[in-house]
């Protein structure tokens, strides 16, 4: 969608995956530093996550759907008895493998991966969560053999809203390009509304005219301050914390060249 001003949302992925995470998103959403969150379906800290909407009800119909095929254990019994996606129960990494972005699905695929992700919607639906808009973990939204099942799963619960491929890292190459531009002009015409632009906060190098989505990932380092955790790390004790820059550093640049912060509502 085009605007006249730069406006920008700052969305948080990951709410629910682990408990680190999802309190530190939560806390930069108090802090008014992110307008939106997706959430997984199948994360360890769900619990968390419900209870923090349920007392917190200002944030409820700010929650998109993560959609996940990545990591973790799948919810239906089909998706865990599928061994191309899955193994010894939980996803595997065959759709972080770009190689397999343009590899045909057979009938049964589709029909698991179809099953999996209508429950992954179902079941936050069940829990009151007010499904805003739609991506991925690991961007798996934009595998091209993905999208017409994933736009089907949104069309059928009304999801009309659905994250774009990255475009605005200059560095990338010119098939990165193509296929962003092919992939986002894919969701136009099947009728999805969408920003102008999206990536991580390190990659615009300036704010154009128009609606800009930036990633931010929060979470906890070692000395429990707020982050934008690029990668997690283990410390001499086996405890986990996540590496990255201060989160309210990592959006300063960025807010100070926008003109207003929107909710993906607004898109």
């Amino acid at each position: 969608m085009q605007g006249n001003e730069k406006t920008v949302i700052i969305n948080a992925d990951d709410f629910g995956q682990t408990e680190s995470c999802t309190r530190a998103i939560f806390e930069a959403f108090e802090k008014r530093m992110i307008t939106d969150v997706t959430m997984v379906a199948n994360g360890e800290a769900l619990d968390t996550a419900f209870e923090l909407i349920r007392n917190h009800p200002a944030i409820r119909d700010r929650v998109g759907i993560h959609f996940i095929l990545t990591e973790g254990i799948p919810l239906t019994e089909t998706m865990k008895k599928n061994s191309k996606f899955v193994t010894d129960g939980r996803f595997n990494s065959y759709f972080k493998n770009k190689r397999n972005y343009v590899k045909r699905l057979s009938r049964r695929d589709k029909k698991d991966i179809y099953e999996e992700l209508t429950a992954q919607i179902d079941f936050l639906l069940s829990k009151g969560i007010l499904i805003s808009h739609a991506d991925s973990h690991h961007h798996v939204h934009n595998n091209w053999q993905l999208a017409s099942i994933i736009f089907r799963v949104c069309r059928e619960h009304s999801i009309t809203r659905i994250r774009i491929h990255r475009n605005v890292d200059r560095k990338s190459l010119f098939w990165n390009i193509f296929y962003a531009f092919l992939y986002n002009s894919r969701l136009g015409v099947n009728g999805f509304s969408h920003t102008d632009y999206f990536g991580a906060a390190g990659e615009y190098e300036y704010m154009r005219e128009g609606i800009s989505e930036i990633m931010v990932h929060p979470d906890y380092d070692s000395e429990g301050k707020l982050v934008d955790r690029k990668r997690k790390q283990y410390s001499e004790a086996g405890n986990i914390y996540a590496d990255g820059e201060p989160l309210e550093i990592v959006l300063a640049s960025c807010l100070n060249r926008a003109e207003q912060c929107i909710t993906y509502k607004s898109v």
